[in-house]
């Protein structure tokens, strides 16, 4: 867009002009640049530029906070730049386990944000009508609602086979059938009905009864299926990526239309079944175990745990994979006790952006305070954070404590959500759909009322008293 060219083109220029951009992808409010040569940007620059909000280095990663607007300025650079998505990188810096596994759930999960939070929020209005006695369970609308709000959980392996594959340079319509597969409908039944041949793993957490084999291979199906799970299409697809290209060199390209679709199928999908299916299983219920255990013992320290560093995870760009647990939990279990106590956190930014719109005498923090709070009821707190909380250390501690105290008063009361709802009108999350009961909600609401009295009241109390009353700068 022409509003945003000067802009784009003083970022090009400022992280080594067109040449050094290998690719680039945006998430809901930053720019994520991977570089030929790091050492050729220009961060002081970008820095001092008004329309850029924060940068920083991050899983192998040059990452622009412009804020929500993203969307646009990436729009913009890509008309100015022509993307060499294969070109060999001049530095080839090692990005390490932790790095590339946080870069590949943000690549997968990042593009269905918005159709998840929407379908989730038509669960929240379902809740909200069956609660007001609006509905009933066998209306044709509740009936329709409820379809279009479990949609994308029921078929959710289908939707991350295509962003799998696009996230490992595979053929997103392959991804879409291995997810289907998953979840074809009669497939869960057929593999698990009648009586278990035997039992693998017995008196564990592992423990699973065969009921088929495949080609005398025993079949470790789980008795809920793949339908709503995210971790083994991934895996899945990592494989099948890799056998993908392999099977491109071999097949002669006059046989490869038919033959390189056909054959990775065949090969890929069992294996996932097999192989990729059971491990996901395995990993999900040692995960759920640990979890478990941990909030059994003291669901208060878990909270405190939470709340304290999620933001700073956040900051990391490490908070993806706390999500991609809770979605699983969600999936999987139908409520999740994680995700509740990360609820709070945007409350404690806004709660501290306005304290600081309130004390501060300057005019051009005054002005990121308003879209920064505006962004916060959606749950999207880059801007609040890195524009006015990040830059004095006592804000960000503050927004930290005061998301432990909703965290904390969350985990007391053992408050479930229902759906993967954030920000202000995800409160009605904490609605059971299928009973209709508040009292969730009712604690999630107390909850983020003492988040923001607690992050407004230390913000505000605590507020410098420097020259022309600003604090210290980082």
């Amino acid at each position: 867009m022409a509003q945003y060219e000067h802009l784009v083109e003083t970022i090009i220029e400022s992280v080594g002009g067109k040449d050094n951009i290998e690719n680039v992808t945006h998430c809901m409010t930053r720019l994520r640049f991977n570089l030929v040569d790091d050492e050729l940007v220009n961060e002081g620059t970008l820095q001092k530029n008004p329309q850029i909000i924060m940068v920083q280095f991050s899983g192998g990663q040059l990452q622009v906070v412009i804020g929500t607007h993203v969307g646009d300025v990436y729009s913009e650079l890509v008309d100015q730049v022509v993307l060499n998505q294969t070109k060999t990188t001049s530095k080839e810096e090692p990005k390490g386990l932790v790095n590339k596994f946080i870069e590949t759930i943000t690549k997968i999960i990042t593009p269905t944000l918005g159709i998840l939070i929407a379908t989730s929020l038509v669960l929240g209005i379902q809740s909200l009508l069956l609660l007001f006695h609006l509905t009933n369970t066998t209306s044709g609308e509740y009936l329709i609602l409820k379809a279009l709000g479990n949609a994308l959980f029921t078929f959710f392996p289908i939707v991350l086979g295509y962003t799998s594959a696009k996230a490992f340079h595979s053929d997103g319509f392959i991804g879409m059938i291995v997810g289907a597969t998953l979840v074809f409908p009669s497939i869960l039944t057929e593999l698990t009905q009648g009586k278990a041949m035997y039992t693998l793993f017995s008196n564990t957490i592992f423990a699973t009864p065969i009921y088929k084999t495949f080609f005398g291979i025993p079949i470790m199906f789980p008795s809920n299926g793949y339908t709503s799970t995210v971790i083994p299409i991934i895996l899945a697809m990592f494989f099948i990526s890799k056998l993908e290209k392999k099977l491109t060199t071999l097949i002669p390209k006059v046989m490869s239309f038919t033959l390189l679709p056909l054959i990775t199928l065949i090969i890929g999908v069992p294996i996932t079944i097999l192989v990729f299916g059971p491990i996901a299983n395995f990993a999900s219920a040692l995960i759920t175990a640990t979890i478990g255990f941990l909030y059994h013992a003291s669901p208060i320290l878990t909270a405190i745990v939470i709340g304290l560093f999620y933001q700073p995870l956040v900051l990391l760009g490490l908070h993806w994979p706390v999500v991609a647990i809770g979605i699983n939990n969600l999936a999987t279990q139908g409520f999740d006790t994680l995700l509740p106590m990360i609820y709070t956190v945007p409350f404690a930014q806004m709660a501290v952006v306005f304290a600081v719109y309130l004390r501060t005498k300057s005019q051009k923090e005054k002005s990121l305070c308003v879209p920064a709070m505006i962004s916060t009821i959606f749950c999207i707190i880059e801007p609040a954070m890195y524009g006015i909380t990040l830059p004095v250390k006592k804000r960000f501690a503050i927004s930290c404590i005061a998301s432990a105290v909703g965290a904390v008063i969350i985990a007391i009361f053992n408050v479930h959500n229902y759906a993967s709802t954030i920000g202000l009108f995800g409160m009605v999350g904490f609605i059971d759909p299928k009973s209709g009961q508040y009292g969730g909600f009712l604690v999630a609401v107390c909850a983020t009322l003492a988040t923001l009295l607690v992050g407004f009241l230390l913000a505000y109390i605590s507020f410098g008293k420097g020259e022309n009353g600003q604090e210290k700068k980082l």
